[in-house]
């Protein structure tokens, strides 16, 4: 039951993605992402998105280039600067949430009711099983 459980949800999220339009790749989107709860160094973003400081470095600087997101100065480390969302990354990020949360919900009405109510009930399971999604890579490094 559990690898047809994890197998679904893997289904799940590869539908709510192609679901989305496309505006930027996903790597751009999911560092918008991470920085929609705070301000991060690039290294923490990098970490957090699986690929190197270069290479985040460069994904930074077309974001801010087009206006997604700025550069700041770290309060903790006059050294350092951090990355933060602009009012155009947040935007970018609210209106992705609410396409996906339109696409799926045309999809659950088509569902018959039991299906509905089954979906429903997994909830808490779900919200347990994501809601420490980030807090292993919070480090600011």
């Amino acid at each position: 039951m559990d690898e047809e459980t994890a197998e679904g949800l893997q289904r799940l999220t590869r539908w709510a993605i192609r679901s989305t339009p496309k505006q930027m790749s996903m790597t751009a989107l999911g560092t918008l992402g991470s920085l929609s709860s705070r301000p991060l160094r690039v290294s923490a973003l990098a970490e957090r998105e699986g690929t190197t400081q270069p290479g985040m470095t460069a994904l930074v600087n077309r974001l801010a280039a087009a206006g997604y997101v700025q550069r700041i100065a770290d309060p903790t480390d006059g050294r350092a600067t951090l990355v933060q969302l602009t009012a155009k990354g947040e935007r970018t990020l609210a209106d992705r949430r609410a396409a996906r949360t339109a696409a799926l919900r045309d999809h659950l009405r088509a569902l018959p009711p039991e299906h509905r109510e089954a979906l429903a009930a997994a909830l808490p399971a779900i919200d347990y099983l994501t809601s420490g999604l980030d807090k292993p890579h919070d480090r600011q490094n």
